[in-house]
């Protein structure tokens, strides 16, 4: 029964990403589920920093804005990569510079949102469990670094050091 559901679920997620990318392919382009989807990306940003509603505001603005139109998108992804990268780890920079590097490089930008969209909402997830996890680590008076990225040594001394030559 879990497959079945799972199955429902991608079938779902790609009926609403087709129907994304036919309203983006429109002349005008209709931006009303992208807005509702950014602001779903927006309040998942904001869960990184619950107390802080000056930079929920901050991200509010610099994602949302006043429009979404083919104008803004290019500042609006721009602004969402910048964002995940204050909370994601550096082995995550990589993502991000691809992303970068793929807009850059886009020559159908409708397609180029829609993938963008799709990966960056699970990147959002995945790196906000991962910072949850920090979260736990170091409420426990435990290491944040997940033990299988901690170094083995002894003493302290990892046994595989490098130079950085």
């Amino acid at each position: 029964m879990g497959d079945l559901n799972e199955r429902v679920e991608i079938q779902c997620e790609k009926a609403f990403f087709d129907l994304l990318k036919e309203e983006l392919d429109q002349d005008p382009p209709k931006t009303e589920r992208i807005r509702v989807l950014l602001s779903e990306i927006v309040e998942g940003l904001c869960k990184f920093v619950p107390s802080k509603k000056d930079i929920h505001e901050i991200i509010k603005k610099d994602i949302l804005g006043d429009e979404i139109s083919p104008d803004t998108m290019p500042q609006i992804i721009l602004n969402m990569i910048n964002w995940i990268e204050r909370f994601q780890s550096v082995s995550d920079d990589k993502i991000t510079n691809e992303w970068r590097s793929r807009f850059k490089q886009a020559t159908n930008y409708s397609q180029f949102i829609i993938d963008f969209l799709q990966e960056y909402y699970i990147h959002v997830e995945k790196v906000y469990k991962e910072v949850w996890e920090a979260r736990k680590r170091l409420i426990q008076g435990e290491n944040i670094i997940p033990p299988e990225h901690r170094a083995q040594g002894k003493n302290g001394v990892p046994f595989n050091m490098k130079t950085g030559f």
